[in-house]
């Protein structure tokens, strides 16, 4: 008998998911939320790109703000309940980037896992290289955090199942960090990047 296929969450899903435990875990609203994500969406997508009845920022009296946040908080509760079926690339890479940390880089390492990758930072600007080794340094502090639980017996077994998740996540952000002090090397060796 074959297995049955193991389908990946749509990426929206993976968005959304992120985006309440933001909204839970800060105490966020939609609408404020909204707000930013129009803000992010505007600024990153060209108008002729943009979605029709999408995301506005009417530059006016506070009433017009007022409608605007109402409008956006709308929009964003329409996408999260599922009402608006389809999440737009362009309007994915701008709800992703208004998310602040650590959802951002926790949603960021979930959709790069859907298809076998590792989200990897850009390099640092220049003269900031050195906080990529405190970023590393950071990040093996937090590795170090989430291992101490399923490593306080001397072993690891069954009992270890949930550390699992935050092991692993930590681990990547290790494995990205050292990734990119490697980009920062080669910056500060060769003047750029190699390319790939």
């Amino acid at each position: 008998m074959k297995p049955a296929p193991q389908f990946l969450p749509p990426r929206q899903s993976v968005v959304y998911l992120h985006t309440n435990l933001m909204l839970h875990a800060t105490g966020t609203n939609q609408r404020s939320f909204g707000m930013v994500v129009a803000e992010n969406y505007l600024r990153m997508v060209s108008e002729e790109d943009r979605e029709e009845r999408g995301f506005r920022i009417t530059h006016g009296s506070s009433a017009d703000a007022a409608a605007d946040k109402k409008h956006n908080g709308q929009i964003l509760g329409r996408y999260l309940s599922g009402d608006l079926r389809t999440l737009p690339a362009n309007l994915e890479d701008a709800w992703v980037m208004s998310l602040p940390e650590p959802h951002r880089s926790n949603c960021e390492r979930d959709l790069a896992r859907r298809r076998g990758m590792l989200a990897v930072a850009m390099p640092a600007p220049e003269g900031l290289q050195v906080a990529s080794v405190a970023t590393l340094m950071g990040n093996y502090a937090n590795l170090v955090h989430a291992l101490a639980p399923a490593i306080e017996d001397g072993r690891f077994g069954p009992e270890d199942l949930p550390y699992r998740r935050a092991i692993e996540a930590a681990g990547r952000d290790v494995i990205a960090a050292v990734i990119g002090i490697g980009h920062e090397l080669d910056r500060g060796i060769y003047g750029e990047l190699p390319s790939a």
